[in-house]
This record gives structure tokens, sequence and C-alpha cells, in this order.
């Protein structure tokens, strides 16, 4: 009868919003019917309301409700209010959910609120077995998030053997979060080889993440060689976070790809920001000469960016035509 005490409470609270089509109806304690439209009503106010008195009638819907709409929601908001009572809930739902849209916010809720972080097992089934792509993404999610590493083996087996690019990518995110430096060898051919380019990009992002030094020649050869530019650029990144970052700073100002010179200059500033406070930069010094040639940048954001950077260094910068001018007035 808990689910009926469930229906009731969310009854108390006003409907508000368009009816839903053609809405279902339940039961609730005393014989009234309680649309659909109603107890997805009594979720969204609970949510706006933060109420946490809420969480029993919340744990009922997203266990019992006959409606896999409330049972998603009703589990979205179980882990907005950060719900950390009730681990069965989330776990049963997860496996034994005839709905896809539950399962999934079944996986989003574990991974989010870290429960039990001690019983990967209750993800990776799912991650390998479960027929809807984007609950076996969200699993991968959830793993790296709960960041144990008995989840490494599950994940390579995704990011090499998941038909789903989105299980892949998020797979390699995942081994990111991990910090699996086991995975290279298998981020590496990702990297080089998957069909997908989004999967290649988060391959060479987890790259950069656990094995940036041994993996500058395949940063290098991929950002010089690279038609796809989000590939280009995330090469480019992963060139940035090894020891020869000055280098890759220098050549990437030249590039005619403005995401990349962009990048490069705010690598090149960064380490402006670490100079000895109160440091003045001459008018003449590499730096401010740099910036000022800077502020005519074909792109916006890199004359805005460049402009800012000046005035941090006490330069005044005046306006000049579509571009800037350092004011030596």
């Amino acid at each position: 009868m808990k689910i009926l005490a469930a229906l009731a409470f969310l009854l108390t609270f006003p409907v508000s919003g368009p009816a839903f089509a053609a809405p279902a109806a339940q039961p609730a304690a005393g014989g009234e019917v309680v649309s659909l439209a109603e107890r997805l009503s009594g979720i969204e106010r609970i949510i706006w309301e933060r109420n946490a008195r809420s969480i029993p009638a919340l744990r009922d819907l997203a266990s019992k409700d006959t409606d896999e709409k409330v049972r998603a929601r009703a589990l979205g908001a179980l882990t907005l209010l950060r719900d950390t009572g009730a681990p069965k809930v989330y776990l049963e739902r997860l496996s034994s959910d005839p709905s896809p849209r539950v399962r999934r916010a079944a996986a989003d809720a574990i991974g989010t609120l870290g429960i039990p972080p001690d019983r990967v097992d209750r993800l990776s089934g799912p991650l390998q077995k479960d027929t809807d792509p984007m609950v076996r993404a969200e699993c991968a999610r959830a793993l790296g998030k709960l960041g144990s590493r008995a989840a490494v083996g599950n994940l390579l087996y995704a990011v090499t053997i998941d038909p789903s690019p989105e299980v892949r990518s998020l797979a390699a995110e995942a081994l990111s979060r991990l910090r699996a430096a086991e995975a290279e060898p298998i981020l590496t051919t990702s990297a080089l080889q998957d069909r997908s380019p989004m999967v290649r990009v988060q391959a060479v992002r987890a790259l950069a993440e656990v094995a940036p030094e041994s993996s500058l020649p395949l940063f290098r050869d991929l950002w010089k060689e690279a038609a796809d530019p989000d590939l280009r650029l995330e090469a480019y990144r992963g060139l940035l976070r090894t020891t020869e970052r000055i280098r890759w700073i220098e050549e990437g100002l030249r590039d005619a790809d403005i995401s990349i010179r962009f990048s490069a200059l705010r690598a090149w500033t960064s380490r402006l920001a670490t100079t000895t406070p109160g440091t003045r930069f001459s008018r003449t010094s590499t730096e401010v000469v740099r910036l000022e040639r800077l502020l005519k940048d074909p792109a916006r954001g890199i004359r805005e960016f460049s402009r800012q950077a000046l005035e941090k260094l006490s330069y005044k910068v005046r306006p000049d035509g579509f571009a800037y001018s350092i004011d030596d007035r």
C-alpha cells in the first residue's frame, strides 16, 4: 500500500502546467484516481521545492509506478535530492526495469550519488549486456564517476567491442577519469582506427590524461595530418600536456586553425601569469610585441583575448578600426 500512500501524498500538490494528452490514471488511497499528469506534476513540485521529506514517496514511485515516465522522473528527483539511503532502489531498477529510460536514470543515479562504490559488478553487467546503447553508455559514465579500478577491464572491453560509438566514447572518458595507464595500447588503436570521429577525439583526450609523453608522436602526427578539425585540436591539446609544451605553443601560434591558435595563445599567456607580481614588461619586450601583433589577428576572439592580456599588464588599448592598438598617449 506504500505506492497508494505516495500517490495520496502527491495529490496534496496543485497541478500546474499543461495536461498530458491521454493521461494514464492510477488509484490512490481512498479510491480517487491520480492521472499521469498529476503524478508528474507532483514530482516536479517536489523538485522545485527541494522537498527532502518526499524521498520515501519518490522511492515508491520509482519502484512501483506503472508508467515509465513517472519511474524515471522519480529517480531523477531522488538523484537531485542526493538520496543515498536506498541504493537497492537504483540497483533493482537498473537490473530489472523493462524501460530503457528508467534503467538509464538508475545508472545515472548510481554514478552521481556514488552508491555503492564497492559493487562495480552491478554496473559492469549492464555495460556489457543491456540491449539499449544509451543504458550501456550511462553505465560507462557511472563507472568512471565511481572511480573504482575494478572497472578497467570492462571499460577496455567496451572501448574495443561495443557497437555503439556513444558507449565507446564514454568508456574512453571513464578510463581517463580512472587514470588507467594500462589502457594506452587500446586507446591508441581507437585514436587511429575507430570509425567514429567522436570516439577518436575522446581516445586522444584520454591519452593526454593517462600517457601524454609516450603518446607525443601520435599527437604530433594527428595534428599535422588529420582532416577532422576536432581531432586536430584535441591532438594539439595533447601536445600541450607534454614536456615539449613551449615548442608546441610556438608552432600552434602559427597554425591556420583559429581554435589551435587560440589554445596556443591561452597556454602562452598562462606562462605570463606565473611571472613575479609587479613585473613590468617593456613596450619592446617579446611578450608585448607579440600581443600587439595579435591585436590585429583575423579572429575576433584572439584580438579580444590579447587586449585583455595587455590590459592585465597595465597597457592601455584603444579601438583601431575592427582591431585594437596600444595607446601610447
